[in-house]
């Protein structure tokens, strides 16, 4: 990826590189990045800004000025803030954007806006000799590529850092999901003095920054929208950085309504498109990959509503709670209590496993006097039992 990316506002949609996306949908995919991903891609931006000298604090981004004739590059290269790395440290920059751009290549943002370039990239460069001024031209080159792929690690972490604070700590409280209610909480986010600190900014120790503007170059186009069979004046923008790219996704599509949860069941964050409270996703459960965390969900609550109308349930909880309260008064020691918890555990799910127990006969046999008899433990005697005397 190099240069500007097109970008086309489209209704409730978002065309990235000819793919379509529902608005928000992209950055959704950003905020489920895997913590050990982003560990990664921070170690390589490290290591990229300690082997070609580029601080974030001081470096001047040359992307506008190195897009320019050879001459232009040439004097560039003579910069104060421009290292000219050796051949093998270029070699090694190089392997780090690649390690970065195969990372990015692990959410679906990433995907369609980064196309690695390979390890054999660097086969453009091996023939200049360091210190000519081919090998500056090459450098100054390459060194967009580099501004990039560092530039758009950062954005990761400043657009991801803030829209998952957005999502926990401001929209999940917002009594109504209309347009209205969306944009006055991203309102809370940027202007009320009390949020600020979920808004990534420079004064935070990896100082990366989410920014309040980005450059981008705007125009209007029309464009015929098939599935309603009209025309329509699309938004085509044309933008060189992923906050831009994400706040546009993500902020346009507030503004239809989109908007990000977290579920209840995984962690992950879903992209709801109506104005419901859903608590839980539709994406494959971790407890079952093959049922939805919104179908767990269900199943777990249809389950509990069965088990409390369920005779031999409420038999089994009644026996717990006589258990708890017997140790509670200090009747049977906590060895006999985890005894009993287990006896009782393992006849009730043997009769809800078999069908030859009734009901009757169930709570019978979780009765104290035949619990205990088949633990091997004496029925202790009603009340708390009296301590002994230290002077008898």
């Amino acid at each position: 990826m190099q240069g500007y990316i097109d970008v086309i506002v489209k209704g409730n949609k978002i065309i990235i590189k000819g793919q379509e996306f529902l608005l928000g949908e992209l950055s959704v995919s950003l905020m489920n990045m895997d913590d050990d991903v982003l560990r990664q891609m921070s170690k390589h931006l490290v290591e990229l800004e300690r082997i070609a000298c580029i601080c974030r604090e001081k470096h001047v981004f040359y992307r506008k000025l190195i897009d320019t004739d050879k001459e232009r590059k040439a004097e560039l290269a003579q910069d104060e803030h421009i290292k000219i790395p050796t051949f093998d440290e270029w070699i090694e920059i190089h392997e780090h954007v690649c390690a970065i751009q195969e990372l990015m290549q692990t959410f679906k943002m990433g995907e369609v806006l980064m196309s690695p370039v390979g390890k054999d990239f660097m086969k453009l460069f091996e023939n200049a000799e360091f210190g000519t001024e081919q090998y500056n031209f090459n450098w100054m080159w390459y060194l967009e590529l580099l501004d990039i792929t560092m530039g758009f690690v950062e954005d990761v972490f400043a657009v991801l850092r803030t829209f998952r604070m957005f999502t926990v700590h401001i929209i999940s409280f917002l009594k109504k999901y209309d347009i209205n209610h969306l944009a006055g909480a991203y309102h809370i986010l940027m202007c009320d003095p009390r949020y600020r600190w979920m808004v990534a900014s420079f004064n935070d120790p990896d100082k990366v920054t989410y920014t309040d503007s980005d450059f981008m170059i705007l125009q209007y186009k029309p464009m015929y929208d098939p599935v309603k069979n009209e025309y329509i004046i699309a938004e085509y923008f044309r933008m060189d950085n992923l906050q831009a790219i994400a706040k546009t996704d993500m902020l346009r599509g507030l503004m239809k309504g989109h908007f990000p949860r977290r579920c209840e069941n995984c962690g992950r964050y879903f992209l709801m498109t109506k104005a419901y409270r859903t608590r839980f996703c539709d994406m494959p459960s971790p407890e079952d990959p093959k049922r939805t965390c919104n179908q767990m969900a269900y199943a777990k609550k249809k389950v509990k509503e069965e088990k409390a109308d369920d005779p031999k349930y409420q038999s089994y909880r009644r026996c717990i709670k006589r258990i708890e309260k017997a140790f509670q008064r200090e009747a049977i020691t906590e060895e006999q209590k985890e005894l009993l918890l287990s006896k009782a555990e393992e006849l009730y799910t043997e009769a809800m496993m078999s069908p030859e127990y009734s009901n009757e006969e169930f709570e019978a046999m979780l009765q104290s006097k035949n619990l205990y008899k088949s633990c091997g433990i004496n029925i202790p005697r009603k009340g708390r039992p009296k301590k002994e005397d230290d002077n008898d």
